[in-house]
């Protein structure tokens, strides 16, 4: 997760005990394990298309727990996987998990390098810069390489408050700003109602004590069997096109 909006040294503190209270929970939770499972969906139906070696970078990349399971899933070389964040701490986590990938602690990195895919996931609502963001991206894309774009829509709610939301999209809007930049849009689509949606609003009741009973702090039984629960019930989100995650693919 990225803010540019803010002091760049306050920001990266601010991201450096995100990561650090958050890490061994993060992949558990249940919408991050299903904006995982869609985004390897896209790269599989991209893949069965493309010809030779696949690049990815992941804007916004954290700890690379997205970049690992798709080097798994899919065998990818580890030295075609990159990635930035602002957050040190999480950069250092990515290049441990995959040493032969390139990690760039930077906002916005300096690199002449493009890739066939590039993910951006949970990223442009966290700072006013996102425009910026998305035009990097997209001189960064290879010549017909694919956007995998999430992001959050609908009200800023205590939740998105604690990861330092600074606005949601509204999916017209966003898909007119790819337009313009020169993207493609293959699809665009909401997902999460009712169940996600339904979350969203009962973590403001009480949202200190979710805060510490489920998003920080190590990964125990009970919290996983919450979290499994959850990510079962989920997928019924699949067969409804409403709620407040916008999922984009787009081909430059």
């Amino acid at each position: 997760m990225i803010d540019h909006s803010q002091d760049p040294k306050q920001a990266r503190e601010v991201y450096d005990t995100y990561w650090e209270s958050t890490e061994d929970s993060y992949p558990h939770y249940p919408t991050i394990r299903h904006r995982k499972r869609c985004i390897v969906n896209e790269i599989r139906k991209f893949l069965r298309q493309a010809d030779g070696d696949t690049s990815i970078f992941d804007f916004g990349c954290g700890e690379a727990s997205l970049l690992t399971s798709i080097q798994h899933t899919f065998s990818i070389l580890p030295e075609n996987l990159a990635g930035n964040d602002i957050s040190a701490l999480a950069v250092k986590r990515a290049q441990e998990k995959i040493p032969e990938g390139t990690f760039f602690h930077s906002a916005f990195p300096e690199t002449s390098q493009t890739y066939s895919i590039i993910i951006c996931s949970e990223v442009i609502e966290h700072t006013t810069e996102y425009a910026k963001i998305l035009q990097w991206i997209f001189h960064h894309l290879s010549a017909n390489g694919l956007l995998i774009l999430t992001t959050q829509s609908g009200r800023i709610h205590a939740s998105d408050r604690y990861t330092h939301h600074t606005q949601h999209f509204k999916k017209p809007t966003l898909d007119a700003l790819l337009r313009k930049i020169g993207f493609t849009i293959q699809s665009s689509s909401l997902w999460g109602w009712p169940f996600f949606t339904m979350q969203k609003y009962l973590t403001n009741l009480n949202f200190d004590h979710i805060r510490d009973q489920y998003l920080e702090g190590s990964i125990s039984s009970r919290k996983k069997i919450v979290f499994d629960t959850a990510y079962a019930a989920y997928k019924l989100h699949d067969l409804i096109p409403f709620g407040p995650q916008i999922y984009i693919t787009a081909k430059k």
